[in-house]
């Protein structure tokens, strides 16, 4: 009565685990071994006098910046939509049936 669910093969794998070296570990061999510290985070402090990066400034509004952006690509889009619309779009045949008879195709209005 009631169906069986099928289950299909994912051809998804996992990636290759590795244990990570503990911090205790790290520290004893950079002292040690007098290594230097190679690995932690960039800096991005600036100068005084440059002021402050606004991409790693806290109070930097995003959504401003981003919804400027978007303003910009929408004006693009309708510029080209009228330069679109401004162009000829094909030939013009003039379809008054006044000027022509349909049997014999002569013009009757002379």
């Amino acid at each position: 009565m009631y169906k069986t669910p099928k289950y299909h093969k994912s051809t998804i794998t996992s990636i290759e685990k590795m244990e990570g070296e503990t911090i205790e570990n790290k520290i004893e061999r950079i002292v040690n071994n007098g290594e230097p510290i190679t690995d932690g985070a960039p800096i991005i402090y600036t100068e005084r006098k440059d002021g402050v990066i606004s991409a790693y400034d806290v109070r930097t509004d995003r959504w401003e910046i981003a919804t400027d952006a978007m303003d910009k690509v929408t004006k693009m889009k309708i510029a080209k939509a009228e330069e679109r619309a401004q162009e000829p779009k094909g030939k013009v045949v003039d379809m008054n049936p006044q000027n022509e008879s349909p049997q014999s195709g002569v013009n009757t209005s002379d």
